[in-house]
């Protein structure tokens, strides 16, 4: 669902959730990169499928006060 909606269901800061959603992600590519170690193609796949779909939304675009 998208962040908007999230936002709508918890009074948890946002910070909170973006956090929370990046280090899914972190953790996802790190089970990503072990499987490749191991030789696990079809976990690296899904893994790799995960953080796809993780990255679709506001919490990984680029920072708005940087410019």
């Amino acid at each position: 669902m998208p962040f908007s909606e999230i936002m709508t269901l918890t009074d948890i800061q946002e910070g909170l959730i973006v956090r929370c959603v990046q280090r899914l992600d972190e953790a996802c590519r790190d089970l990503r990169s072990a499987a490749r170690l191991v030789g696990d193609a079809t976990l690296c796949a899904k893994m790799d499928a995960a953080s796809q779909l993780i990255k679709r939304d506001i919490v990984f675009a680029a920072s708005l006060y940087t410019q």
